[in-house]
C-alpha cells in the first residue's frame, strides 16, 4: 500500500490537466464558473459567470457571430471611450470596443447592463488574444471591479471555437 500511494500520485501528477466538466442537454459547465450554452439561439455562447459578477453587472463572454468567436463584455453603466483596457496576467493591451446595445438583465439590481464588442483589427489578432487568455490565469476589464479566474478557459474557449464552425 506505501508503494502504490506514492506511483499513484505521480501517475496523477503525470497526467494532462483537463477543466472539471459538468454538462446536460441545456449547457456544458466548466470549472464551475464557464458556461456554453447548447442552445441554437444563443449562438454558441461562452460565459465567464459568477454570482458576484452577476450582481454588480458585471459579464465576459464569447460568442459566435459570422461562423467566428467574437469576445462580448458588459458594464452596469455605459461607458465612454472607444478602447477598452485588458491586462492578462499583469500585462496590459487595449482594444477598440464598439457598443452593441442595452440588455434588461434580471439578475442585476439595477435591471440592465451595457454591452460592448471587442473589435480586433483582424482574426489574427482575436485568436491571439484568445490563445493568451486560454494559457493565463488572470484577466482584469478596465471598468469592471471583479476579475476573471481563467482556470479552465483553455478547453472552454478551445471548445467554443469548434461550436462556432
Amino acid at each position: 500500500m506505501r508503494i502504490l500511494i506514492p506511483f499513484l500520485l505521480a501517475t496523477l501528477a503525470a497526467l494532462p490537466l483537463r477543466a472539471e466538466i459538468v454538462e446536460n442537454d441545456a449547457m456544458k459547465v466548466f470549472e464551475g464558473k464557464w458556461v456554453q450554452s447548447k442552445d441554437p439561439s444563443q449562438n454558441g455562447i461562452l460565459m465567464y459567470l459568477t454570482q458576484e459578477r452577476s450582481e454588480v453587472g458585471e459579464y465576459f463572454s464569447i460568442r459566435c457571430d459570422a461562423g467566428a468567436p467574437s469576445v462580448r463584455v458588459a458594464f452596469p453603466k455605459r461607458r465612454s471611450g472607444k478602447d477598452l483596457g485588458l491586462i492578462v496576467d499583469g500585462t496590459e493591451m487595449r482594444a477598440p470596443s464598439s457598443f452593441t446595445g442595452r440588455t434588461k438583465d434580471p439578475h442585476f439590481v439595477r435591471g440592465n447592463i451595457f454591452g460592448y464588442k471587442l473589435d480586433f483589427a483582424d482574426a489574427a489578432a482575436r485568436d491571439a488574444f484568445l490563445t493568451r487568455i486560454g494559457s493565463a490565469r488572470m484577466l482584469t476589464i478596465e471598468g469592471q471591479t471583479l476579475p476573471v479566474d481563467l482556470t479552465g478557459a483553455q478547453q472552454a474557449i478551445r471548445e467554443q471555437a469548434a461550436y462556432c464552425r
